[in-house]
């Protein structure tokens, strides 16, 4: 997993791309309502995460995806059930 994330994020110098595109589709995520989209994002936001964690005053951050992904529980939760009614 070191060796994966380190490629990603050392070599392909994809720190700021990953974690500029994950904020965009948060930001579109959250206005369509799409739960696809916040899953997507926290999947973008794992790597950059992960990284922040190893440094010493951020442990917490590993946890930060887990924001999307409430979001996205949220708005599947809210499209079966207006399915449902309909």
């Amino acid at each position: 997993m070191d060796s994966v994330m380190s490629f990603l994020l050392g070599a392909l110098s994809l720190f700021y791309p990953l974690l500029i595109a994950s904020v965009l589709l948060f930001g579109y995520a959250f206005v369509k309502r799409s739960w696809v989209g916040m899953v997507v994002c926290a999947v973008l936001l794992y790597p950059n995460a992960w990284f922040v964690s190893m440094h010493p005053p951020f442990p917490w951050v590993i946890y930060t995806p887990f924001i999307p992904i409430m979001f996205a529980t949220i708005f599947y939760l809210m499209k079966r059930r207006r399915l449902r009614t309909n």
